[in-house]
């Protein structure tokens, strides 16, 4: 008897360490956010959301991510330029700083290694309660954060009452992207790590930051036309009927050919 439940026991701490084991896999395997971004009409890149034209309601939503204890509303689209990304959140009545910033840091593929992150678009306000603010594109490299020399993209920002607004737009150039930024390409995922501060100073003024990773949708092949729509549909029916034609003559020539050697019987 103490035999058997020395086995029970045994069995039970086995299936115990196992479920753990698979749990903590999975944690560590799903720590980032994927995200599928859907494709939309260009939204106007004002740091406003304008509800009423649905401007963002063709968007990938997420709301189950959080900066360090900041939770945060995200929308993704994009169209056949760029990547649209709007980041909303609240803060508590005086919580928001005077240089409160927000920055996408973008990994050039889908890894999440730190030598991949080599490229940077941040606004940061300059004046939150005057709702007056800077976009900025920087290449990065390591910890080093240095100012395009042409600046790519577009970025706005805005205040209303306890939430900021920070909207996006990244140009998708594929292999054609200037050298200091992240080659963005649709049918491709790519890790971005987004990072809010309260000072003007990057990385030292990232206070901090949460990654996800963005699959943009392949774009849809072109449409065909009604002309090619048409011949096709012809084609289709002009072989047809010459298939049915051509088995209906086989079928005839067996036929006659079972009624020769009848006849030679």
């Amino acid at each position: 008897m103490k035999r058997e439940n020395f086995r029970v026991l045994t069995c039970i701490i086995i299936i115990n360490i196992t479920i753990v084991s698979l749990f903590l896999l999975a944690n560590g395997y799903c720590a980032t956010e994927e995200i599928n971004s859907k494709y939309g009409e260009s939204p106007v890149i004002d740091g406003y959301m304008d509800l009423s034209a649905k401007e963002w309601n063709k968007a990938a939503f997420n709301d189950e991510i959080s900066l360090e204890g900041i939770p945060i509303d995200l929308w993704v689209m994009h169209d056949d330029t760029n990547l649209y990304i709007s980041i909303q959140f609240d803060l508590l009545l005086g919580h928001h700083k005077i240089n409160e910033f927000i920055g996408l840091i973008i990994s050039n593929s889908s890894s999440e290694d730190k030598e991949e992150f080599i490229d940077a678009k941040i606004i940061q306000f300059t004046n939150i309660s005057a709702n007056e603010y800077n976009y900025f594109d920087y290449n990065v490299s390591g910890s080093v954060f240095l100012i395009d020399t042409e600046k790519n993209g577009d970025g706005a920002a805005k205040l209303e009452e306890l939430t900021s607004t920070y909207e996006f737009a990244l140009p998708i150039k594929g292999h054609d992207a200037n050298e200091d930024d992240a080659a963005l390409d649709y049918g491709n995922g790519y890790a971005f790590n987004i990072t809010y501060g309260e000072t003007p100073a990057y990385p030292g003024g990232i206070k901090k930051s949460s990654i996800v990773l963005i699959n943009i949708k392949a774009l849809a092949g072109p449409i065909p036309s009604i002309i090619n729509v048409v011949f096709s549909v012809l084609s289709i029916i002009v072989f047809s009927v010459l298939g049915i034609v051509l088995g209906f003559y086989i079928y005839r020539i067996f036929k006659l050919k079972e009624n020769i050697e009848k006849y030679r019987r």
